[in-house]
């Protein structure tokens, strides 16, 4: 039974973050709650960890200030009694250019007491930034670090002794 009310917590929460319900979001978390974006805070202030329900409240500020739009799909969610994943797709449109941005988010929470307690958001760093910016960020660092980011190449088998 904690299972389904886990994943409907999920996606209703998620439903109200992307759908700008400022009230329907922060009903879903404890008042405690732990929200940590992974994205560099030095270029996301306001997305290291942070802890209470007016996070969530700020976070969705943020989101209404930038964005003009924002669409998410679920992929993705699964839950047990204490925790869930879910993987999620989000297309935002950026209120100063209109340019159109979608990436995945992989969102981890954990529950107490039937709300939750704790969201943690992972994005493709790179692939975000080089979309907010417009520009391709992977062939400059590329021509810069040369081979450190390849695979290294496979040394030819040892001879038999």
């Amino acid at each position: 039974m904690a299972v389904d009310i886990n994943r409907q917590r999920v996606l209703k929460f998620l439903e109200a973050l992307y759908g700008g319900n400022v009230e329907a979001a922060m009903k879903c978390c404890t008042e405690d709650v732990l929200l940590m974006i992974y994205l560099p805070v030095e270029l996301f202030p306001h997305l290291g960890p942070r802890r209470g329900r007016k996070v969530v409240a700020d976070l969705m500020e943020v989101h209404e200030a930038r964005y003009s739009s924002r669409r998410h799909e679920v992929r993705f969610v699964v839950a047990d009694s204490q925790r869930a994943a879910a993987i999620v797709d989000v297309t935002y449109t950026k209120r100063g250019d209109g340019r159109v941005i979608q990436l995945a988010s992989g969102d981890f929470f954990q529950f107490r007491r039937g709300l939750i307690a704790e969201i943690r958001s992972f994005f493709d760093t790179i692939d975000m930034i080089s979309q907010l910016m417009g520009r391709d960020l992977v062939g400059p660092l590329l021509q810069e670090t040369g081979s450190a980011l390849r695979p290294p190449t496979r040394l030819p088998p040892e001879p038999a002794q």
